[in-house]
């Protein structure tokens, strides 16, 4: 069968109560606000959908049933607007998940694309606390006085860990590469209601079952750099001015998501137009890809021997 080289898809959308404009007017959606969008995901609670091409329309998980006969996929990449700050949660492990959710873990990384003035993230504590302690801050209302905030800007990438109790704060457009997952336990979310005045549930024995409650030291945390990876994928900063090529391995798939300028990807003869927020999926297979034009790519790539 002939296999394509690449595939172009178009995101689903997502609409929480913290969501904010951007993405609606990057998209030109309908929305009254878009919190997410699922670039690249075979995640059921939001597969992405194929653009072009004899498989266009089609959800991006029967492309690969049909195409790669595929029943595992290692990530899914998203952007995430927070007009809003998001609620304080925690992801499981994988052991815990397949148990737990029917799921996998979630271990994942942020790259932030835009940063308003005093934009943050909460990772992790700013020292070690009993559970008991923090149940009694979520009780009262106090529990990011315990967290460790760190200020962002563009160009920052962090890794956060399963098992580490985080919140993106408001200002911020992030890039989020995770394990195909979507097993997230709510841990605090600030008595926020949602639309039909409902205080939004919270998860707070599982969430316990997972966290880490010691003291997080974010001070390793490589802020500005162009890659990082871990133990089931990794993140490149592409910057193409002109041309550029992008290796590929038989063993690894990869995927690249244009966050900025305008440009083209050509593999093995076929070749589609990027523009900012435009992602391609590129099956494994050692024929690279070449870009060209001026823009910025975030390149995701499995890892060795995890395609």
């Amino acid at each position: 069968m002939h296999r394509e080289p690449f595939v172009k898809l178009s995101p689903v959308f997502k609409d929480y109560l913290w969501g904010g404009q951007k993405l609606k007017a990057l998209y030109g959606t309908q929305d009254e606000r878009v919190a997410e969008a699922w670039l690249v995901s075979v995640h059921p609670d939001g597969p992405s959908i194929v653009a072009e091409g004899r498989y266009a329309g089609m959800p991006f998980p029967g492309y690969l049933a049909a195409e790669e006969a595929r029943d595992a996929f290692p990530f899914l990449i998203k952007l995430i607007d927070s007009a809003q700050k998001l609620s304080v949660q925690v992801h499981p492990d994988d052991d815990y998940a397949r148990v737990h959710e029917n799921d996998h873990g979630k271990n994942e990384m942020w790259i932030i694309l835009e940063a308003e003035k005093d934009a943050y993230l909460y990772i992790g504590f700013n020292r070690d606390i009993s559970k008991d302690e923090l149940k009694a801050r979520i009780a009262d209302g106090t529990v990011e006085d315990v967290l460790h905030r760190v200020p962002t800007q563009a160009g920052d990438i962090y890794y956060i860990p399963a098992g580490t109790v985080h919140a993106i704060g408001e200002g911020n457009l992030i890039l989020e590469v995770q394990q195909s997952s979507n097993a997230t336990y709510r841990l605090y979310d600030y008595n926020r209601r949602d639309a039909q005045g409902n205080l939004r549930p919270l998860h707070l024995q599982k969430a316990l079952d997972v966290l880490d409650s010691h003291q997080t030291d974010t001070s390793g945390q490589p802020h500005q750099r162009q890659s990082m990876q871990c133990p089931y994928f990794s993140v490149e900063r592409l910057t193409v001015s002109g041309r550029a090529e992008l290796a590929m391995t038989a063993d690894s798939i990869a995927a690249a998501v244009c966050v900025g300028g305008e440009g083209a990807l050509r593999r093995q003869g076929q070749e589609t137009a990027l523009i900012r927020g435009d992602s391609v999926y590129l099956p494994a297979g050692t024929a690279p890809a070449e870009v060209s034009g001026e823009m910025e790519l975030i390149v995701v790539r499995s890892a060795a021997g995890k395609p």
